[in-house]
């Protein structure tokens, strides 16, 4: 008469049949999601993703713009512009503002006091500073001729030397809204306009 198997040893059989079921699932699901993720695969951009077909965009962020009275460049605070200058010579200029101290305060005034900062760089000849050669633009079209005032709060640079970086504040109140903060060196025509907005809310 043949003898039963023990229960222990079923026991012990049926584990190791599930054991090699759990790692053949787990094998296959492995398998799988290797294959969707190869660089052959062909996956849909998912949402907020940019499609690999457009074309790539230019970074202008860094770029230097050339600008001169003849060709003036439209700029926006942070843009460095190339400006040529009349005669001979180049000089870099940057403007980053307008600072405001009514920053929210409502209801929202008309006008605020407006800071700039502008540098000048790399200057290939001595560039003189003239207040009359900055001028603000408001969105109604009018004109303002705001202060220049030095950094430490003193009068400004009579100008920059050649291959020195020169810093100033240009200030004034202007009303809220757009506005260009305009550059004319030697009192010719704008070279450059920086694109600003006076926001208060």
């Amino acid at each position: 008469m043949p003898r039963r198997p023990k229960p222990r040893l079923l026991g012990a059989v049926a584990a190791a049949v599930l054991a090699v079921a759990a790692a053949l699932v787990v094998f296959l699901l492995l398998s799988s999601g290797s294959a969707s993720s190869s660089p052959s695969a062909h996956h849909e951009p998912t949402y907020g993703g940019i499609p690999k077909w457009l074309p790539k965009t230019e970074k202008t962020d860094d770029r230097i713009v050339p600008a001169s009275g003849a060709k003036p460049a439209l700029a926006i605070q942070g843009n460095t512009v190339a400006v040529h200058l009349p005669g001979s010579g180049k000089v870099l200029v940057t403007a980053v503002g307008p600072e405001v101290p009514e920053e929210g305060e409502f209801p929202v005034p008309a006008t605020s006091p407006c800071t700039f900062v502008v540098t000048f760089a790399r200057a290939s000849r001595a560039v003189p500073i003239d207040p009359a050669d900055f001028t603000v633009i408001d969105e109604e079209g009018h004109l303002h001729h705001p202060k220049l005032i030095g950094m430490e709060g003193g009068p400004p640079p009579a100008d920059v030397p050649a291959g020195e970086t020169v810093s100033l504040k240009v200030h004034g109140v202007f009303p809220t809204g757009d506005g260009g903060l305009r550059w004319a060196p030697a009192g010719g025509r704008p070279a450059v306009t920086w694109d600003f907005d006076v926001e208060i809310d």
